[in-house]
């Protein structure tokens, strides 16, 4: 049996939960700098506020302010003392924060979602709603912005002047004028003198960083469409299981025809700019592959030699940071043949990495053809589908398990309502309603995992959820137990290497 220490890992509360989480471990405590106030005074545990009278409002503005300019200080201070250039707007200037200790980005998270809720209590909660109602255009000029490579046409160290711009693109001038002078009020570009375009640092990523500007098309020409049509399909189809009955499916005329991924198969444009997208977001902060490698122990597993199948694992970049770890354990990397024929040969410059990985054509809605294999890995498929289709999924791994095989799963596992930390809860219920818009699909909380693995099949022994430190995303197990004696509140669950500090 294997453990990880309690506070490492999430735990849930049922909704009969009277104030403790279910017989398991302890509550992650929170970073937030509202959480830390009492949620029935006048903070709310999402942290929005909750306004009783005149004199509690202007007490909270104060508040804030002094919050916002004591975490400031902080910053600025750590930021001096270490030589890290200060944050600007400035083309030329840093166009990542800088890396920050875990203290220090704390911080940073106060300034951010402090700053947030002083704006909302200074527009009042009428001008508040109706500008989130309005904020759209924000993504429409944006969306102009990108689709035209706008950003791409003004020079890098230069400027350059509306008339000269527009001989350039196909928009006509009064739409240029009007797309660009929105895109100012959001600092995407500036206007230096009438008429005279430059860049500000936004716009020149825009220009220079292709998986961004990959990102910004799928949200914005895939995402966008599809959220807006989300209302018709749940209308529609109030059940939203469908792969086909999507709002990205009433978006562009495929209801009943064909899910997003095939739709993207046959574009190959949109495809690749689709994996842009992913490439950008994986990339990111709390997505890297190293919380896997450094917090899963896979140490047993590699002693015998055993065996991991990354079920839709594309070509393999998990296994690759894996295998280097891991120096005796075998890979086999399954996704389409498509994806299977499009990656690098070798995988990996390491020829003692490259030797232990397979790759083998697969579609995980059909039987495992893989058997025995100790652990069956998914990272970001299983909330790409909605219970159905994930049950089937792992259904289909049924006549592949051996006692004591694993399934381990890497997504997001939600909290409770106000158990994250607001920058990671606007991430991850984002990302949630993105699942909706284009899939119907879902993220999932650690109830609800649980429930998928006992509806596959009850011989699935549900462990337990981990959340490495610094990560977003959590690592769901269960283990293969042909007896399917479920695991009690006391009995250890998924093993971390690193402890949290």
């Amino acid at each position: 049996m294997t453990k990880f220490k309690p506070s490492s890992w999430l735990s849930t509360k049922s909704s009969s939960d009277t104030g403790e989480a279910e017989g398991k471990g302890h509550e992650l405590p929170s970073t937030s700098p509202f959480l830390s106030r009492n949620p029935k005074d006048d903070v709310l545990s999402n942290g929005t506020t909750a306004t009783k009278t005149a004199a509690t409002s202007v007490s909270r503005m104060s508040e804030l302010a002094k919050r916002i300019a004591s975490e400031t200080e902080k910053l600025e201070n750590y930021m001096k003392e270490h030589d890290l250039p200060p944050p600007t707007l400035d083309p030329n200037g840093p166009l990542d924060f800088p890396k920050l200790p875990e203290e220090i980005q704390q911080s940073r998270m106060e300034i951010i979602f402090a700053t947030r809720e002083l704006e909302a209590l200074v527009h009042g909660p009428r001008e508040d709603v109706r500008w989130k109602a309005w904020s759209y255009q924000d993504s429409l000029s944006l969306q102009i912005v990108n689709h035209f490579g706008l950003a791409k046409l003004v020079p890098l160290d230069g400027s350059i002047t509306l008339a000269e711009l527009q001989t350039k693109t196909s928009l006509d001038a009064v739409n240029l004028a009007r797309v660009l002078r929105h895109a100012m009020t959001n600092r995407i570009f500036r206007e230096p003198s009438h008429g005279v375009i430059a860049h500000t640092a936004a716009s020149r990523l825009l220009a220079e960083d292709q998986s961004l500007q990959d990102w910004v098309g799928y949200n914005l020409e895939d995402n966008f469409p599809a959220s807006a049509h989300v209302l018709q399909a749940i209308k529609a189809h109030p059940e939203a299981t469908s792969l086909t009955r999507t709002g990205f499916n009433f978006a562009f005329d495929t209801v009943d025809k064909e899910p997003m991924f095939v739709t993207f198969g046959k574009d190959p444009a949109r495809a690749k700019r689709f994996g842009g997208a992913m490439m950008s977001l994986t990339g990111g902060e709390g997505y890297e592959v190293r919380h896997l490698v450094d917090s899963y122990d896979f140490g047993d597993i590699d002693a015998r030699g055993g065996t991991l199948v990354d079920v839709g694992g594309s070509h393999g970049f998990v296994c690759i940071d894996l295998a280097k770890k891991w120096k005796n354990m075998k890979f086999v990397v399954q996704d389409l043949q498509k994806t299977i024929d499009s990656a690098p040969k070798p995988l990996s410059e390491d020829a003692q990495v490259a030797e232990r990985i397979q790759l083998k054509t697969h579609d995980f809605f059909t039987e495992q053809t893989v058997k025995g294999a100790d652990v069956y890995f998914f990272r970001w498929i299983i909330h790409n589908y909605s219970t159905p289709y994930a049950v089937s999924i792992l259904k289909n791994l049924v006549p592949a398990m051996k006692p004591g095989a694993k399934v381990v799963i890497k997504d997001h596992c939600l909290r409770e309502a106000g158990e994250e930390t607001p920058w990671d809860e606007r991430i991850i219920r984002s990302m949630d309603m993105v699942m909706l818009a284009v899939l119907n699909a879902q993220e999932r909380n650690e109830e609800e995992y649980r429930a998928l693995f006992k509806a596959a099949d009850e011989r699935f022994v549900f462990k337990g959820v981990l959340r490495p430190k610094g990560c977003r995303m959590s690592i769901i197990e269960a283990v293969w137990d042909p007896q399917g004696v479920e695991a009690g509140p006391t009995d250890p669950i998924v093993k971390a290497v690193k402890e949290d500090e």
